[in-house]
């Protein structure tokens, strides 16, 4: 279709690439976000008397410190619902989507020195209730600078993009360089310390995480995959710079990578390097990956992020812009961005940049916020048909507790 038609009951109908097409299909997730936060307004002015923060307080069930074994059990859960429009250029996607829904407890023992934690996540649709663990690990502490994890946790690589919280980033995906390393959660121990500023970690993971994420028996996975170490050190320079948080810290993850197992599955080496600054209304990331030792066309990439944000209207309305870069070592060395750009195109290349402007509105701080935002995307250097340039917009909900 080169031209617009009119349907029998009046409307225009336009080609994909046309202007008028991308702009019809931007609005409803714009009028959407708008309508909730006006819907929700009320709540903002209750949250001010602390009314709506109260409710959270509901999921803990049991609170007392003078219990010798039981201190603390509270319920822990998110849903992250999102819509999505993926302008390719050659072709468009839209859809909306629940990104991630999860229910399980967070319990404190023992005069708090043993921490329990365990939850799971349901699918896309809730086609299946069940669809995995996320985290089930028990962490020791016996002390305010030393402790022990152990179970089904998070590698400690990625400071920023991966290790922190979903739930608080500001950003509807991680960066795409980290989204291309093939890292996730694993069964393993980790020690973590501090001395001083400086910090320190140290982990030993098991790369073999069954496909079948609705076995139960395979949550931890099977122990045949190879084995994964890191290694890190970190150092708080919140004092010399005289901000509220100033981190700075270095992180090498060396896997024996197995291309069978589920995870860690990709790389030999990776080396993740970050700094982050936050001072009264302003926030800034600078993070990077290096990754080395994959095979065939998983070449070596090097790659990071620049993010900041400002907050327009203390604690309601944030900023947050991003440029995230990648360069690899091969024609199809990295890969685009699983979401949402995979859906309009499978992008190999050996050059990306991304540029991602958005905002947030909080209604409970991070417990209960809005998100609407845009990022455009360039995948350059591959195989003719194969590089990608657009733009994914997108709006959402971030709901926990």
């Amino acid at each position: 279709m080169n031209h617009k038609d009119i349907t029998p009951q009046g409307l225009t109908l336009y080609p994909n690439n046309h202007p008028s097409y991308r702009i019809h299909k931007a609005l409803p997730a714009g009028i959407g976000v708008m309508s909730a936060i006006a819907a929700l307004s009320s709540l903002a002015t209750a949250e001010e008397s602390g009314g709506v923060a109260k409710l959270w307080d509901l999921a803990t069930l049991h609170k007392d410190d003078t219990n010798p074994i039981l201190q603390e059990f509270k319920l822990r859960g998110r849903y992250h619902g999102q819509y999505h429009i993926v302008d390719g250029g050659q072709d468009t996607e839209d859809n909306w989507e629940d990104r991630r829904f999860r229910f399980g407890f967070d319990a404190k023992m023992f005069d708090k020195k043993v921490e329990v934690r365990a939850d799971f996540q349901s699918n896309d649709g809730f086609r299946d209730v069940y669809d995995g663990l996320v985290d089930a690990y028990v962490k020791w502490k016996p002390s305010d600078s030393f402790a022990v994890t152990v179970g089904r946790m998070k590698p400690q690589i990625g400071y920023y993009d991966f290790l922190q919280s979903t739930n608080a980033q500001p950003t509807f995906e991680r960066s795409q360089i980290f989204n291309q390393l093939s890292i996730d959660r694993a069964a393993g121990i980790s020690l973590e310390g501090k001395f001083d500023f400086f910090t320190w970690q140290a982990g030993v993971y098991s790369n073999a995480i069954d496909a079948d994420r609705n076995d139960f028996d395979q949550a931890f996975g099977e122990f045949n995959g190879g084995w994964s170490t890191t290694l890190g050190v970190g150092y708080d320079f919140s004092k010399a710079l005289d901000v509220k948080k100033a981190d700075f810290r270095i992180d090498w993850l060396h896997s024996e990578r197995d291309p069978e197992a589920g995870v860690l599955n990709r790389y030999e080496d990776v080396i993740s390097s970050t700094f982050w600054v936050q001072d009264g209304l302003w926030s800034a990331v600078a993070e990077g990956f290096y990754a080395t030792g994959g095979q065939g066309t998983d070449g070596d990439v090097f790659g990071g992020f620049l993010q900041g944000t400002y907050d327009v209207i203390p604690k309601k309305l944030q900023l947050v812009g991003r440029y995230s870069f990648a360069y690899g070592d091969g024609d199809r060395s990295l890969r685009r961005q699983t979401r949402y750009e995979s859906f309009v195109v499978d992008g190999r290349g050996n050059q990306y940049q991304a540029f991602y402007l958005g905002g947030q509105y909080f209604i409970n701080g991070d417990k209960l916020k809005f998100l609407a935002g845009a990022e455009y995307a360039d995948l350059s250097g591959g195989p003719s048909g194969l590089g990608y340039d657009g733009v994914t917009y997108l709006t959402g909900v971030r709901f926990s507790f």
